[in-house]
């Protein structure tokens, strides 16, 4: 091929051989397929073995409520992770819509045409000038120009892509800001660097590590429910046909039957999936107000499991954008000038500078508050990569020049060299980029421009660090500015205790890897160092994902921020992504969720929030499953005593109902503290229910089914009620039984300062047990109580509070402050 470009033939030759210029894409499920497949979490499988068994005893009255309860929850909990997956598919259909409807210039068969970018091909000659989208991967074969590559590696700094230079290979999204050149496609569609992060973003996420924790609780929970429907059934029965001689009839298998409902839906809190979308869900208003947009749900549990955050630097860490931060000079007014008139870019009216390369429109925008001299341009030399400077021409015969300090330094002979290399050494390790300045062969001084650190970054990192969140900085920048930027921030030097170092540019034990060293290594040797790896130089996309990919393989649970389109595939990998919210759409579809103010300390909230979400949860547990068990106990072993049914299945399902969806909502409403942000991050595979809160959960459940059955068989409880029926009786330890978890949820919820809705929730339901006592009747099988005899039930029940309170008196003695807590 020649510079005739490819003839008409070559042309479909050549798509047949590489294919079209378009991004493939795999067929996703739709609406309905997504819904019905969400009836597969493990939690819900229950609930619908339920649900089945409750309608086939539907024509029982006391199991419509129950019915509509437990189909509603299901709904609910299912809409809802619908609507979510749904949101998060359109991330391709975003980056399809970013290269479309464009057309570019390009030789064929030696005419210049424009042609639609779906039609290029490999061999394809193509005409890039300044404001040109670059439609494929290629080379340069003619020109230079320089490419604002951000869309591929997040980096500010524009880069020059010459014939014969350093770097002459172009990439598929990338603009070109300056500069005219011809390219030689070599990749198209799919086989684009962008077209291997399409492929990337469509591969599924990860399971949450709530859902992981979940299927495990599913699992233990349905065996104890079924195993407990079983006994209380059997209890039933030997009480009715054994103990009491009754003749077996089909009301005792119907009996039998809606006992095993009632007790299977006692043991699975229903109200758990409706309780986690409510609370998240409540929650995503008041991250709005820290702007933390949630995209995703799961999201924000995630954030609070986070192990090891990989950050981009740019915009993240940074300011993300250069600038003027040090001038070194004694002769300001003259450096100032030569910024000035030594400027291939101009002032707009709106007062910004336009056009030129990005260098030269930040000198411009800072000179112009300046002092400079006054003086006319004769000729100018435009900057290029090869001599590496830029130089002006006056009327007076004066040459202005500025560029790489190198250069200009040989220019100038009469300068001082060691102490200017000195000053150059010392800002290069800063991470600073210099331009030098002189006037013919006067040095007239430096210019550092750098990408600022963020001042809030450095505490942001401070407290994830102090969370055990591991934070990893991925830069495509070199090695010498990321680890000043790392050090600066807070990420190098944070282990010292940790192994000797990897790298030479380590300390402490921190490892710093550029993306060669990288490539190099294999995963077995990543995932060895991976502990104590904090910077990545020169990083590409697909290092970003691979490290994600190894961090999960280890167990971790990993966040990743971004805000370009080279991000999107590693935050729709990771088990949390953090959008910025000035980053682009791909990004923030990928993402779960948006830092709208782009602030790397808005992470920080969002993981306490997530820690405090997951507590809500736990706490909440501990709550539900202890009112289960002990409904459980007192059912099998009260028949055994002569009681036949101390609960009524209406009861159950009052309790039930109330418990799970009222108690659900209030352990939701506690508030972030920071407290929260001292603990250690939970592990992946961590149960939802630790050791802690079984001791607590058994604890309870043996005292409070100890008192009920003392309620139910002590003649110093029971005689007092003999004269008043056995109705009444069973309405006085609905009572208590009521109260009795009512209080306990207070031992359940810690602190109420930080949970007020708590105790506006807990006393409605007080309420709505107290006007049920007395207003029930024949069908919650209650009869208004006396005050002596009320009283008596509450005075029993608050017995719960000494009795906690000794629980967690001996578990910190034995065990210390930091063992107790969930």
């Amino acid at each position: 091929m020649g510079v005739e470009g490819l003839a008409p033939e070559q042309v479909i030759q050549s798509r047949e051989q590489h294919g079209a210029n378009r991004i493939s894409r795999k067929k996703r499920a739709g609406i309905v397929r997504t819904f019905l497949g969400n009836f597969n979490d493990p939690m819900l499988k229950i609930l619908l073995v339920a649900l089945a068994i409750n309608c086939v005893f539907l024509f029982r009255s006391e199991s419509v409520l129950e019915t509509i309860g437990i189909a509603l929850a299901i709904l609910i909990a299912v809409i809802v992770s619908t609507v979510s997956e749904m949101g998060s598919a359109s991330a391709f259909e975003k980056l399809q819509r970013v290269v479309q409807n464009i057309t570019v210039r390009c030789i064929r068969d030696g005419k210049t045409m424009e042609v639609p970018i779906e039609d290029i091909v490999v061999g394809d000659i193509v005409l890039l000038g300044a404001g040109d989208k670059i439609p494929a991967d290629g080379r340069v074969i003619r020109g230079s120009i320089e490419v604002d590559q951000s869309l591929i590696n997040g980096e500010s700094k524009e880069a020059t892509k010459a014939l014969g230079g350093e770097d002459d290979v172009l990439y598929s999204g990338t603009v070109v800001t300056n500069g005219e050149a011809a390219m030689c496609v070599t990749h198209v569609g799919d086989q684009t660097f962008y077209g291997k992060m399409a492929s990337e973003l469509q591969t599924e996420q990860p399971k949450s590590p709530l859902k992981v924790k979940l299927e495990h609780l599913a699992k233990l929970i349905s065996v104890i429910g079924y195993i407990g429907a079983v006994l209380v059934a059997g209890a039933y029965l030997c009480n009715a046909l054994l103990l009491n001689g009754e003749t077996f009839s089909f009301k005792h298998i119907l009996h039998a039957g809606t006992l095993i409902v009632a007790v299977i839906v006692m043991a699975v809190p229903e109200g758990l999936p409706m309780m986690i979308a409510v609370v998240m869900a409540s929650n995503m208003k008041h991250m709005m107000r820290d702007n933390v947009l949630v995209r995703k749900l799961g999201g924000i549990e995630t954030a609070g499991s986070m192990n090891i955050l990989f950050t981009d630097k740019t915009g993240t860490l940074t300011q993300g954008k250069l600038e003027v931060a040090q001038v070194i000079t004694d002769q300001p007014e003259l450096l100032n000038t030569i910024l000035r008139y030594n400027n291939s870019a101009t002032i707009s009216n709106t007062k910004r500078a336009i056009g030129g390369n990005f260098t030269d429109r930040i000198l411009l925008e800072y000179s112009q508050s300046k002092p400079v001299q006054d003086i006319t341009v004769a000729s100018q030399v435009p900057f290029n990569s090869k001599d590496k400077f830029m130089s002006t021409t006056l009327t007076d015969g004066r040459v202005l020049v500025k560029g790489a300090p190198e250069v200009i330094l040989k220019m100038c002979p009469d300068a001082d060299h060691a102490e200017i290399k000195r000053q150059v050494d010392g800002l290069t390790r800063q991470a600073f980029r210099l331009i030098a300045c002189a006037v013919g062969n006067q040095f007239a001084g430096l210019v550092a421009i750098r990408d600022r650190v963020r001042p809030e970054a450095i505490v942001a990192v401070k407290k994830m660090q102090a969370a055990g969140v591991q934070t990893v900085m991925i830069t495509g920048d070199a090695r010498e500015t990321a680890v000043a930027v790392a050090r600066e921030v807070g990420i190098l030097g944070f282990a010292p205790n940790a192994q000797p170092n990897v790298s030479a540019d380590a300390r402490d034990g921190d490892v710093v890897l550029t993306s060669a060293e990288l490539s190099e290594m294999s995963d077995a040797q990543i995932k060895e160092v991976l502990p104590r790896l904090r910077v990545v130089a020169r990083a590409l996309p697909s290092d970003k994902s691979r490290l994600v990919r190894l961090a999960q393989e280890l167990g971790l649970v990993t966040g990743m921020t971004g805000d370009g389109v080279n991000d999107a595939p590693a935050l729709k990998s990771s088990d949390v992504g953090f959008a910025m919210g000035s980053g682009t759409e791909v990004a923030k579809e990928a993402g779960d969720i948006v830092i709208m103010d782009d602030n790397i300390s808005s992470i920080a909230s969002a993981t306490s929030y997530g820690r405090t979400i997951f507590k809500s949860i736990r706490k909440f547990l501990i709550f539900k499953l202890t009112i289960n068990f002990v409904a459980m106990g007192i059912s099998i072993i009260a028949p055994f005593l002569g009681i036949g049914m101390p609960i009524t299945v209406l009861q159950m399902l009052w309790i039930n109902i109330v418990m799970d969806t009222l108690a659900g909502i209030a352990y939701g409403g506690e508030r972030p503290h920071h407290s929260y942000m001292s603990e250690p991050p939970k592990r992946r595979g961590e149960p939802i229910v630790n050791r802690y809160m079984w001791g607590q959960i058994l604890f309870a459940t043996l005292f409070i089914s100890g008192l009920s059955l003392f309620f139910l068989v002590s003649p110093l409880i029971q005689n007092p009620f003999i004269e008043l029926g056995s109705i009444y009786s069973m309405t006085a330890f609905f009572a208590f039984f009521m109260f009795i978890n009512i209080a306990n949820s207070f031992n359940c919820a810690g602190s109420l300062k930080r949970n007020k809705p708590f105790v506006y929730i807990m006393t409605v339901v007080t309420i709505a047990q107290i006007f049920l006592i007395f207003f029930g009747g024949s069908i919650f099988r209650t009869v208004p109580l006396t005050l002596k005899h009320f009283t008596l039930a509450v005075v029993l029940a608050l017995m719960i509070f000494p009795i906690d309170m000794f629980r967690k008196y001996y578990y910190k003695c034995r065990y210390g402050n930091k063992h107790v807590k969930i």
